[in-house]
């Protein structure tokens, strides 16, 4: 009984690290344009332009204990790695965000530089060929399927069950080239839907 109380304590007494990341489809608000990735700190717009009203300044300091809830798309604390989605852009490096998943709520930030706006593809290409990819977990079982080419008339190739791994090749549409591995280790190769027409996304990059 002691032994098992010491070891509660010590479970109590260890950090929390409140990363966030998509794990149901609906979670990924519909025809988001990509990612922005943030800075320490942010200043809201209501217009793309720097003259109009802020609407919120945020600082992040990348503490699990102190970082807002509902905002981030994306946050991995330890490598003080965040994004928020993207639902407009515009002129002189201006995108709209999403502030406040609860509300919907939205402001304009100017980012810094060309990489800070991630469009999906971009994104993509980058965490996803390097982490990997994940199905989500209420995503439609006909998308687990790989497709001789990247439409939804041509052969299946294969069915994906329990999956282990999927790497990605390279986004082409709505359709990824990925090599997927079940449990037997055997590579499957083909097309994979990770976005439907209407802009719900099935798939996110598996970053860690």
């Amino acid at each position: 009984m002691r032994k098992f109380l010491i070891i509660f304590i010590m479970f109590l007494a260890m950090p929390v690290f409140a990363d966030t990341m998509p794990f149901y489809v609906d979670s990924i608000p519909k025809r988001t344009l990509g990612l922005y990735q943030t800075d320490k700190e942010i200043i809201l717009y209501s217009h793309p332009e720097a003259n109009s009203s802020v609407i919120k300044k945020m600082d992040f300091s990348y503490d699990p204990e102190t970082m807002p809830d509902a905002v981030f798309a994306v946050l991995i604390n330890e490598k003080k790695l965040g994004f928020l989605y993207v639902t407009d852009i515009g002129d002189e490096g201006w995108v709209e965000v999403i502030y406040d998943k609860r509300t919907g709520a939205k402001g304009w930030v100017q980012t810094a530089d060309s990489m800070q706006f991630q469009p999906w593809r971009n994104f993509y290409n980058l965490y996803g060929r390097k982490y990997g990819l994940r199905i989500l977990k209420d995503a439609p079982k006909d998308i687990e399927v790989l497709k001789a080419k990247s439409d939804e008339v041509s052969q299946t190739v294969s069915k994906l069950n329990y999956v282990q791994q999927i790497k990605l090749t390279v986004i082409r549409g709505n359709w990824a080239l990925v090599s997927a591995f079940d449990l037997d280790k055997t590579p499957k190769t083909g097309y994979l839907r990770w976005r439907s027409d209407d802009g719900e996304i099935y798939v996110f990059p598996n970053i860690k």
